[in-house]
């Protein structure tokens, strides 16, 4: 596979598509398949991907979903010319709104034979734009000129720095829930420039639940002498430490609900269950961004699994302007401080103070006495 099939060697269906192509000689050849869609979009199919979108046209493409084979993990059936597209458009229909929904054969063809459900006609040079080639035709065309321009140096990449945190090694050994260890000996808020030596243990974004704008502020590295014994550690892989402690926003890494980012103002070093980006200013403004509806979107063709990848995060389109951030800005600082009002409203919050039911009982109380 790997000496005959190169591109392909991932797996073994995708290694016929490209014996398929070989077998059809000259610009009339054409081939067809039906078989698993995760050739379009997942990562160790970049290659073939680069190479089928230079050389093959794609003539027409049904994205089938679940269904058609019982319990399946989804199919897609397309037809190739053994030609390059140039200019040439494809037709793909998308008969599916879920992937995850198992549906019946009929079911399907019911939405086969409404030839106006989810039909998109789209120039394939459009894909090659996008990060990674994926074959994702349902985007608008907006939407995929976004990605284009973005490749002319208008990623977030380029501005902000997007990195994955510390492999520890041993995570029984140097992380701990905040609670768990003396709290004088703890920082929640250090700044990167302080110069003091670290206290033992200090504050760690570690992944968590799915949570915007602020939050999952449960763990704390073991991080005397300055992380000394993390990095000294056999086992370790102390990447980008240079973010620790800086202003950021981090998401979790692996997430089944879609992806959300929270900020942290300083203090925090990131384990390898999360993605940080870093900067000087204008964080607030890569936070409201971050957390639209437009990047769920443009996250769910780049990252059609569960894991949110330190590449496709530093390749999206990154074009907001000074305008747009003086009317995003505040909106974002309210959300933040609602976020943070209801993270600190639960017991396991290093900055809980009062229970808010108990608030509302001696105020309740103080009232009637009056």
């Amino acid at each position: 596979m790997k000496d005959e099939y190169p591109t392909a060697k991932s797996d073994l269906m995708t290694a016929f598509m490209v014996r398929a192509q070989k077998l059809t000689t000259g610009s009339g050849g054409v081939w067809a398949m039906i078989n698993l869609p995760s050739w379009m979009s997942l990562k160790s199919f970049e290659d073939l991907r680069h190479d089928l979108l230079r050389d093959q046209r794609i003539v027409s493409m049904v994205h089938l979903g679940r269904g058609i084979f019982g319990s399946d993990f989804g199919t897609v059936a397309f037809v190739m010319n053994n030609a390059p597209a140039g200019t040439a458009k494809g037709v793909y229909r998308r008969l599916f709104e879920q992937h995850v929904d198992v549906r019946s054969v009929s079911a399907i063809e019911a939405l086969f034979l409404d030839g106006t459900y989810n039909r998109h006609v789209v120039p394939q040079a459009d894909f090659a734009a996008i990060p990674g080639s994926p074959i994702v035709y349902w985007l608008s065309e907006k939407m995929r000129a976004v990605f284009a321009r973005a490749g002319d140096g208008g990623a977030l990449g380029v501005t902000y720095g997007v990195a994955q945190g510390i492999t520890t090694g041993d995570n029984r050994r140097f992380l701990r829930l905040w609670w768990e260890v003396s709290r004088c000996g703890s920082e929640f808020s250090r700044d990167h420039n302080t110069t003091t030596p670290t206290r033992p243990w200090q504050a760690s974004d570690k992944g968590g639940d799915f949570r915007r704008w602020y939050g999952n502020n449960d763990w704390v590295i073991f991080w005397g002498d300055d992380g000394q014994a993390v990095i000294d550690f056999a086992g370790s892989t102390p990447r980008n430490i240079h973010t620790r402690f800086r202003p950021s926003i981090a998401c979790t890494k692996i997430s089944s609900g879609g992806i959300s980012f929270r900020a942290h103002d300083r203090g925090f070093i990131f384990t390898d269950a999360a993605v940080a980006v870093t900067g000087d200013d204008d964080l607030d403004s890569v936070l409201g961004f971050a957390n639209s509806s437009t990047v769920n979107h443009m996250m769910a063709a780049l990252a059609p699994t569960l894991n949110f990848e330190v590449g496709q995060i530093r390749s999206l389109p990154w074009l907001i302007d000074r305008a747009d951030t003086g009317v995003l800005t505040p909106i974002v600082a309210q959300l933040k401080s609602n976020s943070v009002d209801d993270w600190d409203s639960a017991e396991t919050s290093w900055s809980f103070q009062e229970n808010s039911l108990v608030t509302l009982c001696m105020a309740s109380a103080g009232s009637q006495a009056n």
